[in-house]
Order: C-alpha cells, then structure tokens, then sequence
C-alpha cells in the first residue's frame, strides 16, 4: 500500500488491452481487497447516501433506493415514533461496522457506540441523547463506557486481514472475479479472455483512494466492466442492461419458526389504460416493510434476490467472497441477513433476524468528589470499593418513550401513507389527492382501486424490483392485480352469458 500524509491509498497494477484500452486482469494487494469486501457489508441506505454525496450533480441511481432514502430525509419528524428513529435510518448501522474500523481504508467510518442517562436519578439508558426517560427529561446526560466493544482482532497479526487472511497478492477479472494470484492462474485468465498475446497488453499502475473506491462502487451497480470504466474511464456508464423476473421466495423460515407470516392489505390505484400501479394508498406496516431494505446489506439482498436479477457485477463479487472464505477453511457466512439492535420492524422480510441488544453494569467510579456511575459489559468486574455491587441495566429501544419498554416500530402507529410506483413515500397528511393527481397526470376516470395483499413472497419481489427497477410496485405486484382481473372476470362471465341468451 502507498503511503500518503492525507489518506491511505492502494498501489493496483492493470494489465490493458492497449488496442481496446480495456482492462485485462488487474494485480491487488490483500488490503485492497478487504476494502473491496466491505462494499458488500454496506446497508443499501448507506450505499445510496455515500454515492450521493460522492457526485451530487448526478448521482448514481439504484433502482428506486434513492427515492426511498431520500423520503426518509424529507419525512416530517411527527411521522416517527421518536428522534432516534429518523437518524437510525438516515445514519444505518451494520453488524461488520466493528470489522470494518480496521479496514486502511474505511470508506464509511461510524462513531462508537455511546450510552446515555437521564440528568435525574432514573434508571433508563440510551444509545441516543434524544431518547425522553419516563420522568419527562432527554437522556442526554453521557455517562462513560468501559470495556467498549474492541475492534476485532485489533491484536492480530498482519498475516490476518479483515475478510481475507494472508499477505498474499490477488487477481481481479474486469467484472470482478476475485481470486488469490498464482502464476497458472494468470495464463489461464489470459488464455479464456483472449489475450494470450502478450507483447499487446501493457502495465499501468494507479494509486488509488477514497475518490477511487467510491467511482467503483458507482461501477458496481452499473457496468458489467467496473474496472475499466472507473480507472481507465473515469466516469460511470449510462443505461446499462438489467435483468428482473419474478420467483417465488427464496430465502425460507426454519421449522421451529412459530411465528405466523404478516398479510398487510393496501388499496393499489390502477391506471386502466394499460394497468400500472400509479401509487398505493396504505398503513404504516407496508412502509416500514419499504424501510428496511433500506437496512439490508448489499450481500443480503444479492442472496435474498438469488439468479432473479441481474445487475452490473454484484454476483461475481458476492461468489468470490464466499469462495474465498470457503478456500481458508473459515465459516462462510449464513444466508441469514443479521441486522444491529433495535433495527426490528414491524413488517419485514423472512430471513432476517436483529441482534439483541448488548448487557451492560453498572458500577461506581474511582471519584471521591461525587458520587457518579460508569457502565461496562464485563459482569465480573472488580468494584473500587468494598459495599459497592455491579448493577445490571438494560438499554431503552430508542423507537419507545418513557417507560413503555415494548418494542415499537419507527413510524406512528395508525399514520396513512401515499407511496408511488417508484418508491416515493409521503404522508397522507402532506400532500392532497387532487395536486397527487395533478403530478401525475392522471383523470380521476382514468383509475379503479384494486385491494391487495402483501405477504413474503410479494415482500421479496418488492425488494428485487426495487434494486433494478424505477416501478418496482408495478414490476413486482402486477400478478396481484392481473389475479384479481381474472376473478372479477370470471364473476361477471355467467352473467354476461346469461344476458347474452336473453338477448
């Protein structure tokens, strides 16, 4: 890796088809590939945040990502339960965010975790400095945190890396192939990429940093040759082809899974003309279903969404993560998409499962002025003094208020919501039906309402047309509205027979 007073950079050697100026294979070191790596573990909110501030004039769009994290963004704070709840999905966490502070390179660096009390002698803890305690006041009082979850393996030696071990080299196809470099392995990439010629290829070498990193995950979601067009272009293809097609769930609940699926009902306005969903009237259930793909991983969505999509060079990257890991002997990662605490909706995809919270104690600080209280996760601790005992404590849900301990989800409960075929969310209360009309173009005789219901399988063709897709209620739910034609065809055939006869 090349040193500099201002960043970490990365040296990456690229083999160029001079005639074609085309990225051929590319030479990386493991640090690289970590952070290439990391991408995966980003949750699709983050990735649609990062990419819009790395080009604001014209960001990449992920299908109709953007428009969900942008309605977040401009969601009134009286649609959420609480503070916390607006900045936990503005500001999303990772399970790997540990992992990834000690990543050279760490494109989306997070603060530690913090944990406050309330100012008087209540017992209620938070994570958030906006969390109202059961007597009224905010949690804003910072209390000290020992024993802080250490960086994992921050002991380890250089031989260990953060998602791949080794102090070896690696090989990297143009559509991201990922594979640890031997000399075999080079000839026979050369030999199946038509470029045993060697005398027409070229080195360049290219230092690369955040700038970089970033026009490749723009690259990621939108060229099946990110390599090229991120180093060697400079820029991030326009209009690339996308595969969608609609399979049943992929991801299924285990056997000892009691709990009953979730069928939300919602009223789906439909244009007759050629009968695409123009916006749906619903609950706040069916958005906050919308809002945790916003939480999902990339990896998990790759995994989730199985061969049903096809988009840039995601898959490539994902299967070479996972061969990687399988080749070190090391736990390949569950298919079970693993979010932080308290990020648990009330309406969310089959597969996911959230974190419980962390156990903390409290204990009395070494101060002889005052009285004051420190928490750690060590329950064995040593106390400073002899009558003193370690305290248990458990943390609010910032989605809850005071002391209502049950678990809430983000949005107000009984909040009616408007969300387009593209995923633009406002609130009932916002926005009138005759200017939504007016935006839209529509006449009022132009529509007939169509009652639908949302279960697993609908829930996954959701997050599937979300990524590739700029209609993803269209794409995804057409089957609902082309079932419920036929049955309200079938109905009326016995009569339309009937005074056919009379006729």
């Amino acid at each position: 890796m090349a040193k500099s007073s201002e960043e970490p950079k990365f040296t990456l050697r690229l083999i160029v088809d001079e005639e074609k100026n085309k990225v051929v294979l590319a030479e990386a070191c493991r640090d690289f590939v970590d952070v290439l790596f990391s991408l995966l573990t980003l949750p699709m909110g983050t990735i649609v945040r990062l990419l819009e501030n790395h080009r604001k004039s014209e960001p990449v769009t992920v299908g109709c990502f953007n428009n969900l994290y942008r309605s977040v963004v401009e969601m009134s704070r009286d649609s959420f339960e609480t503070e916390a709840c607006k900045q936990m999905l503005m500001y999303l966490r990772s399970v790997r965010d540990v992992q990834c502070k000690r990543l050279k390179l760490n494109i989306n660096p997070t603060e530690d975790i913090k944990c406050f009390k309330c100012p008087s002698y209540c017992s209620l803890y938070s994570n958030f400095n906006t969390s109202i305690c059961s007597c009224g006041n905010l949690t804003n009082e910072e209390i000290k945190l020992e024993n802080k979850e250490k960086v994992a393996g921050q002991n380890q030696s250089d031989a260990n890396g953060v998602f791949v071990s080794g102090r070896c080299s690696f090989i990297l196809t143009d559509d991201l192939e990922v594979a640890v470099k031997s000399t075999e392995l080079v000839l026979n990439k050369l030999k199946s990429l038509g470029c045993a010629d060697v005398s027409k290829l070229g080195e360049r070498l290219l230092d690369i940093g955040l700038e970089e990193v970033l026009t490749l995950l723009e690259c990621i979601f939108s060229s099946n040759a990110p390599l090229t067009d991120a180093f060697l272009n400079k820029k991030s293809p326009q209009g690339v082809t996308k595969f969608y097609k609609s399979l049943s769930p992929c991801l299924e609940k285990k056997e000892d899974e009691t709990e009953p699926e979730k069928v939300v009902t919602l009223k789906a306005f439909v244009r007759k003309q050629d009968m695409k969903i123009l916006f749906i009237e619903c609950g706040e259930e069916f958005v906050e279903l919308l809002l945790s793909f916003l939480a999902v991983p990339l990896e998990s969505v790759w995994e989730i969404s199985g061969s049903s999509i096809s988009l840039g060079c995601i898959g490539n990257l994902c299967r070479s993560f996972s061969d990687l890991k399988a080749n070190e002997g090391t736990e390949v990662s569950p298919s079970t998409c693993v979010l932080p605490s308290f990020y648990n909706f009330q309406m969310q995809l089959p597969g996911i499962i959230t974190q419980q919270p962390p156990v903390y104690y409290r204990y009395r600080l070494n101060d002889y002025r005052q009285v004051s209280y420190g928490l750690t996760t060590n329950g064995n601790r040593t106390t400073y003094f002899r009558k003193d005992r370690i305290v248990r404590v458990d943390l609010m849900d910032p989605k809850s208020r005071g002391i209502n301990k049950s678990t809430h989800g983000f949005l107000k409960k009984e909040t009616k919501f408007t969300v387009l075929d593209d995923l633009t969310i406002t609130s009932m209360n916002s926005c009138s039906t005759v200017c939504l009309l007016k935006n839209l173009q529509s006449h009022a005789d132009d529509l007939e309402v169509q009652v639908v219901s949302i279960s697993n399988a609908e829930a996954l063709n959701l997050l599937r047309a979300s990524l590739v897709t700029s209609a993803a209620l269209s794409t995804a739910l057409w089957n609902l509205i082309a079932k419920k034609l036929k049955e309200e065809t079938d109905l009326l055939s016995p009569v339309s027979k009937k005074v056919k006869e009379e006729t």
